[in-house]
C-alpha cells in the first residue's frame, strides 16, 4: 500500500498573548519556529513540511522569514485556526496531517515518526502521544487525515474547537482514536515555550549541544539527567495552561435552570417512613445534596456516568464514595462475579478462592504476611485496633484521619452520640505531619497504647520523615503502626502508599477500590501479630463471601496489565490543572482550589480569611448538578472516565466559576442558594 501523502503544518503566530513574539525569538541563532520546522523535515515519515501563520500585519515578519528560508507558508485567519489549517492542508494536497506548533523547538523526529506510523497502523482517524501524557510537554503530535479535518472544519462551531484545531476530533465519539505511549513517564518536564522561562530553559538545551542542531529527545533527557538544575527552571508551569485559560475566556457564565427532580423528591418521601435519614451512608444522604437541583436517588450507572430517578445523566465524581476505581458495572468484573455466584457463593465451609487472594495480597503489599477478609472498611479497621489490643495487652489508641464508624474510633468525633464514656476516653487524636502532637499524646499514657493508626496519606503530602518519625515514636512507645489504606489503597498504586511511601507498617487495611464497588476489605500485616486473629473475634457470616472475592482478583487482573492506574492520574491531573487555572482565571484562587495528588484530589471552598465556606461549596455543587456533573469535594477519578467526560467537566468549571465570580463581584452569594446550606457530617481532615 502506498503511504499517503503526509504534511507536517507548523502553527506559527507572532502575537502570542503570553509571550509575544515568541515565534521569532532567537535559539542558537535561528527563531523557534524554524526549529521546529526543521525538526519536522527531518522526520522519515514527512514528506513536506510548511507553516501556517495567519494574515495579519503582525505575521509578516514570519512570511517574510519563510519566503527568505524557502519555507512553504500559508496564510490564513488569525482567530479560526482550524479554518487555517483546513486550507492549507488542502493548498498543499495533505492526504495525511501532521499537526504541530511553533513554540516546540525540541521536537523530535523520532517521535513523529512514531506517531505517524501509529496513525497508519491502527487505521485510526486521529493519532498522538498527548492524550495521556508520558512525553514531555512540548514534544506533542498530532496525526490525522484530511477527511478528519474537513469532518470538523466543516461541523465544528465553538470558538475554542476552531481555535485550537483538533478538539473536535479528540473528543468527538464519531473519530477513532489511538494515543502512543512512552517507555517510561516524562511528563514532568516541560519543552514546550510559553512563557520566558520556558525560553530560558530551551536555550540552555540548545548551549549545551552547540554547534549541534539535530540532538534527540533521548540526548536532551541524557543532558538533564547531568544538569538536573535545568529542570528548576520552569518546572513550576502548568501543562496546556493557555488552553485552560481559552476554556474559561469562551465560556459564557449564564445561569442555566435546574433539570427536574419530581421522582427524587417523591422517593425521598417514601424513604422518610421508613428509613432514619433516608440513606445507609451519611454521605450519600440528601443533606449532603442541594435539594431540589441535585439528585437523591441514583437508578443506575455505567463507567463514569450515571443516571437518577428522574432520567437525568451526569458524570460522577463521587463513584460510591471511591470503591469503583474502574467504574461502575465494568464488564469483566461483572462477568467474573456472575461466573462465580452461578456456583454459589456463600458456603459453608472456607472456598480455595479466600487463599488464593490471600496469597496474592501478600505478593503485592509490603507488609503483608498473613490476611484476614473482612466487608467494609469499618471491618478492617476495627479489626486491626483489635488484634493490636490482643497483641501489645494495651488498650489505648492513637489515631489520626478518618477510620470508619466502629465505637473505638467515632466516639473521638462528634458523633459520638451512643458510644460508651469509658469507650471514648481510650482514643485519642494526633495531627498529621506533627510529630510533636504524636510524643505529646504517646507521653500523657505511657505504656498504654496498642496502636498508632493513621490515614498515611490523602490530600496532604507527609513531610520529610513524618511517616518513619511516626513509626519510630510508636515502636518506641511499645505500640504497632497501622495503616488505614481503606481510601488511598490502590489508586497510588498496587502496593498502596507504604510503597509509594517507603514506610512499611506492622498493619495496614484496604478496602473500597479492592472490589470495584463490591463489598470486600482486608486486613493485612506481620505474620507474628496477625497470628492473634486465631484467638480474638473477629468472625462474621458474609466474611469469607467469595463473588466479592472473585470481583477483587479480577480488579488486580486489571491493574496488574498496566495502564489504569497512570491513565487515572493523567485524567485526575488534566482535571485538578484545569480547575486551579480557570479558578485563577476567575479571580476566585484564594477561594477554590484543587488540592493533593491527582488520581484522588480535594477541592477547598473558602472564606477570605482561609476558613472553609459551606456557602461557596454548596453553591458549587448545586451548579454542578444542574450542568450535569456529580460531585461533592473531591476528583474520585475512575478508569472509564473519557476525554468527552473531562471537556465537559472543565467547560462546566469554566461556567461555573465565571458565574461565582459574578455573584461575588455583586456582593449576593447568599441570595443564589437554591437549597439549605450543605453541613458536613462532621470534620476530620
Amino acid at each position: 500500500m502506498k503511504k499517503p501523502w503526509t504534511v507536517a503544518i507548523i502553527q506559527a503566530r507572532y502575537g502570542s498573548s503570553r509571550l509575544r513574539g515568541k515565534v521569532m525569538a532567537d535559539i542558537a541563532g535561528r527563531p523557534m519556529f524554524w526549529h521546529a520546522w526543521a525538526r519536522a523535515s527531518a522526520a522519515r515519515m514527512v514528506d513536506l513540511a510548511v507553516v501556517a501563520t495567519s494574515n495579519t500585519p503582525a505575521d509578516d515578519v514570519v512570511a517574510a522569514y519563510c519566503e527568505a528560508q524557502n519555507i512553504p507558508c500559508y496564510r490564513g485567519s488569525e482567530k479560526d485556526v482550524l479554518d487555517r489549517f483546513y486550507f492549507c492542508a488542502r493548498h498543499f494536497d495533505a492526504e495525511v496531517v501532521v499537526r504541530m506548533t511553533a513554540d516546540c523547538p525540541l521536537a523530535d523526529s523520532a517521535v513523529i515518526d512514531e506517531v505517524c506510523e501509529a496513525f497508519l497502523r491502527t487505521g485510526v482517524d486521529y493519532a498522538c502521544n498527548c492524550v495521556r501524557y508520558t512525553y514531555p510537554d512540548g514534544l506533542d503530535v498530532e496525526v490525522f487525515s484530511h477527511e478528519a479535518l474537513g469532518n470538523a472544519w466543516g461541523n465544528a462551531t465553538e470558538p475554542l474547537h476552531r481555535e485550537h484545531v483538533t478538539p473536535y476530533i479528540r473528543f468527538g465519539n464519531s473519530f477513532s482514536h489511538y494515543c502512543v505511549e512512552d517507555s517510561q513517564d516524562n511528563s514532568h518536564l516541560r519543552f514546550t515555550v510559553d512563557v520566558a522561562e520556558d525560553l530560558d530553559f530551551v536555550r540552555r538545551v540548545y548551549g549545551f549541544f552547540h554547534p549541534r542542531l539535530d540532538f534527540s529527545y533521548r540526548e536532551v533527557l541524557d543532558c538533564l539527567s547531568k544538569h538536573s538544575e535545568l529542570t528548576e527552571i520552569n518546572k513550576a508551569m502548568v501543562t496546556n495552561e493557555g488552553y485552560y485559560m481559552n476554556i474559561y475566556d469562551n465560556a459564557s457564565g449564564a445561569p442555566v435552570q435546574p433539570r427536574s427532580m419530581e421522582q427524587s423528591e417523591v422517593w425521598l418521601a417514601r424513604a422518610r417512613q421508613v428509613i432514619p435519614g433516608c440513606a445507609q451512608t451519611f454521605s450519600k444522604g440528601y443533606t449532603q445534596h442541594v435539594r431540589g437541583v441535585s439528585p437523591l436517588f441514583l437508578s443506575e450507572g455505567k463507567g463514569s456516568h450515571v443516571r437518577d430517578v428522574d432520567g437525568n445523566d451526569y458524570v460522577d465524581y463521587i463513584q460510591g464514595l471511591l470503591p469503583n476505581i474502574l467504574g461502575y458495572a465494568n464488564e469483566e468484573v461483572d462477568a467474573a462475579v456472575a461466573g462465580r455466584i452461578s456456583r454459589g457463593h456463600s458456603f459453608s465451609l472456607p472456598h480455595p478462592l479466600e487463599v488464593e487472594l490471600a496469597e496474592r495480597l501478600c505478593r503485592i503489599i509490603p507488609c503483608a504476611e498473613m490476611v484476614r477478609f473482612g466487608k467494609n472498611g469499618s471491618d478492617a479497621t476495627a479489626g486491626a485496633v483489635r488484634a493490636a489490643r490482643a497483641f501489645t495487652g494495651r488498650e489505648r489508641i492513637a489515631c489520626c484521619g478518618y477510620h470508619g464508624w466502629q465505637d473505638w474510633y467515632i466516639g473521638s468525633t462528634t458523633r459520638r452520640k451512643g458510644v460508651p464514656g469509658a469507650v471514648q476516653e481510650l482514643t485519642d487524636r494526633f495531627a498529621y505531619n506533627d510529630l510533636e502532637s504524636l510524643d505529646r499524646c504517646l507521653l500523657a499514657h505511657p505504656g498504654e497504647y496498642a496502636a498508632v493508626i493513621m490515614e498515611p496519606f490523602n490530600f496532604t503530602e507527609p513531610a520529610p520523615g513524618f511517616l518513619e518519625g511516626v513509626r519510630a515514636l510508636a515502636h518506641k512507645h511499645g505500640a504497632l503502626l497501622i495503616f488505614d489504606e481503606i481510601c488511598v489503597g490502590f489508586h497510588f498504586g498496587l502496593g498502596g502508599a507504604q510503597k509509594l511511601f517507603g514506610v512499611i507498617p506492622d498493619l495496614a487495611t484496604f478496602g473500597k477500590a479492592m472490589g470495584n464497588g463490591y463489598p470486600i476489605s482486608c486486613i493485612v500485616g506481620r505474620r507474628d501479630v496477625m497470628a492473634v486473629f486465631e484467638e480474638i473475634f473477629f468472625s462474621f457470616t458474609f466474611a469469607g463471601e467469595v463473588a466479592s472475592m472473585a470481583a477483587a482478583m479480577k480488579v488486580l487482573d486489571i491493574l496488574e496489565r498496566g495502564g489504569v492506574i497512570e491513565r487515572i492520574a493523567a485524567n485526575g491531573k488534566r482535571l485538578q490543572d484545569g480547575f486551579n487555572v480557570m479558578a485563577a482565571r476567575a479571580g476566585l484562587g484564594s477561594r477554590l482550589c484543587c488540592v493533593g495528588r491527582p488520581s484522588w484530589s480535594l477541592i477547598r471552598f473558602m472564606e477570605d480569611d482561609g476558613g472553609d465556606s459551606a456557602l461557596l461549596r454548596t453553591l458549587f455543587q448545586q451548579e454542578m448538578a444542574k450542568r450535569g456533573i456529580l460531585i461533592i469535594s473531591s476528583h474520585n477519578v475512575c478508569a472509564a472516565l473519557t476525554e468527552a467526560d473531562i471537556e465537559k467537566t472543565l467547560a462546566v468549571y469554566a461556567e461555573v466559576f465565571k458565574l461565582i465570580r459574578g455573584w461575588v463581584d455583586a456582593g449576593n452569594l447568599e441570595l443564589r442558594l437554591e437549597g439549605p446550606i450543605i453541613q458536613p457530617v462532621f470534620k476530620v481532615r
